[in-house]
């Protein structure tokens, strides 16, 4: 039994991990965008090849692509995303942005069907890679590849990048 005026172990306890449940919940509905509490968190990164015929490319691959001029790099994060850091020479398609649909038919006319492409976004939403990669695909463009966590991982490797101003 507790004594007089102090908590049992088993209550601190309890109130820790409440207080550490209210605490994230507040992180996320801050963070933008937030994540969801509820379904498939790893929907992105589990189904990039899932009937898509779209492989991914190590980070390693990706760096001998860059380095070679192998490649074009498309960046799939928002506009704002872009500006602030980028593989230096990506492209930015950004598929959600109002004015993708315009900008997309501006790629399909300048880019070469056959040009290999490597996609990439960021691992905080992994799913606009996929999406834009089979966008692309759909579209007739044989050699798409995805960049998992792509903007992370160049960031790790210290490859060169760009900032927009």
């Amino acid at each position: 039994m507790a004594a007089k005026g102090k908590v049992p172990i088993f209550h601190q306890v309890i109130i820790i991990l409440l207080f550490s449940l209210g605490m994230g919940l507040i992180t996320n509905a801050l963070r933008s965008p937030p994540l969801p509490l509820i379904g498939n968190w790893f929907k992105g990164t589990s189904s990039l090849n899932v009937g898509r015929n779209i492989s991914t490319v190590s980070i390693e691959e990706a760096v001998v692509k860059f380095i070679t001029q192998d490649a074009l790099f498309l960046d799939a994060r928002s506009r704002a995303d872009y500006q602030l850091g980028h593989i230096k020479g990506a492209l930015n398609l950004p598929v959600h942005d109002e004015d993708f649909g315009e900008r997309l038919h501006e790629f399909v006319l300048e880019v070469n069907h056959d040009r290999e492409l490597i996609v990439y976004c960021e691992d905080i939403d992994p799913t606009l890679s996929p999406e834009l990669a089979s966008i692309l695909t759909s579209m007739g463009y044989k050699k798409v590849k995805i960049l998992a966590n792509g903007w992370s991982e160049w960031n790790v490797a210290a490859m060169p990048f760009e900032v927009d101003r």
